[in-house]
């Protein structure tokens, strides 16, 4: 494995802000750290940099090792480039000045500076903007050239810090896609921190959702979104639809959950006790019109009421409430438009409801309560 990220553990004073962190990286990889803010994945790329120390566990890339317990290679030596979120460039120096301080430091020959500031510049599109300073720029252009100074050393690990993150929304989808491109084109391994979920899912080849300095669950983007392990990841990466209760009947694969008022069948996924948590995704969830053609499949049928709607472009969001004793709001996303206050039928399809587990974080609340 290229990267290797073993059982890494990192205290400030009291406070653990990452425990026993285990990742394997592969050459040339996208791997996105995503979570809330807090939750350790820039503590954890500032690591990879060499910016702090560990207490436990090892860093190791390409076969060597960076960091453990009372040795850190120092960010120089390590063949990391990093990309910061204010792009930090150098106010005073020119686009190529800023693009070459590296490749000066190391003090590679004149020629060589210019050929490979040239070549970078090329690849991210700001050939001709070498003798421009970063007040001239736009915020794309900065970007860009942060970019530019963080590939010229040809770095083994691309490290980016949300890079989009003071853009505004416009100019981050263009630059999503340039960025993908860009590095695609270097061939680097890149590893890139961000709280944005379609950032995550549409960039990175593996997606590590990371929560209370722990990773709460890793995959191809498909797959963890598809198939969220526990409920925090089910919340944060996508809307998600949760009802917790009891299990009243086990099948082959599937669940039968009593929720407040309604029964869910699910798949059985992480239902292990009596209790369950089922959770499915708004975007899963049929909302069926008086004269529409009901769907002849496995599932749940529950009627509801419409009791908030928004417009989204290509599709409406509902925020709707069940029908019985103990109403419950489930929020669906449907093409077509339903006025507040319809009454309507809703589907939940068998494979799109899946029970999830609660986060380590969780269980261990819940045990400690039940102590």
């Amino acid at each position: 494995m290229f990267l290797t990220i073993d059982h890494v553990t990192k205290r400030f004073g009291d406070k653990t802000v990452l425990q026993d962190v285990h990742l394997q990286v592969e050459r040339g990889q996208f791997v996105a750290l995503l979570g809330p803010s807090g939750c350790g994945k820039t503590t954890l790329l500032n690591a990879l940099a060499g910016l702090v120390d560990l207490d436990g566990g090892r860093i190791e890339i390409d076969g060597r090792v960076l960091s453990t317990r009372g040795h850190t290679v120092i960010p120089e030596q390590r063949q990391v480039g990093m990309v910061f979120q204010d792009f930090a460039l150098w106010p005073h120096m020119t686009v190529f000045d800023n693009v070459a301080f590296g490749l000066k430091i190391r003090r590679d020959p004149r020629a060589t500076i210019r050929e490979r500031v040239e070549q970078v510049l090329a690849t991210v599109q700001m050939q001709g903007f070498e003798t421009r300073y970063p007040h001239q720029l736009s915020g794309g252009q900065k970007q860009r050239v942060a970019i530019a100074r963080a590939l010229a050393p040809a770095p083994t690990v691309l490290l980016l810090d949300e890079p989009l993150s003071s853009l505004d929304a416009k100019l981050r989808e263009e630059m999503r896609w340039e960025l993908l491109s860009i590095i695609q084109q270097a061939g680097t391994t890149a590893v890139y921190v961000t709280h944005d979920q379609v950032e995550a899912l549409s960039m990175a080849d593996h997606v590590v959702v990371m929560h209370q300095g722990r990773v709460e669950q890793q995959g191809a983007p498909t797959a963890i979104y598809q198939h969220p392990e526990t409920v925090f990841t089910a919340a944060f990466l996508g809307a998600s639809n949760l009802f917790r209760g009891q299990v009243s009947e086990r099948g082959v694969g599937e669940v039968t959950v009593e929720c407040s008022g309604f029964s869910v069948r699910a798949t059985a996924g992480k239902a292990t006790g009596g209790e369950a948590t089922v959770a499915v995704r708004p975007s899963d969830i049929e909302l069926i019109l008086g004269d529409a053609e009901p769907p002849v499949r496995d599932g749940t049928w529950l009627s509801a009421t419409v009791r908030q709607r928004a417009f989204h472009g290509m599709s409406w969001q509902y925020r709707l409430e069940t029908d019985g004793p103990i109403p419950q709001r489930i929020e669906v996303w449907h093409a077509g438009q339903v006025a507040t206050g319809s009454r309507v039928s809703l589907f939940l399809p068998l494979e799109a409801c899946r029970t999830v587990a609660e986060s380590p974080l969780e269980r261990e609340v819940t045990v400690a309560a039940q102590a």
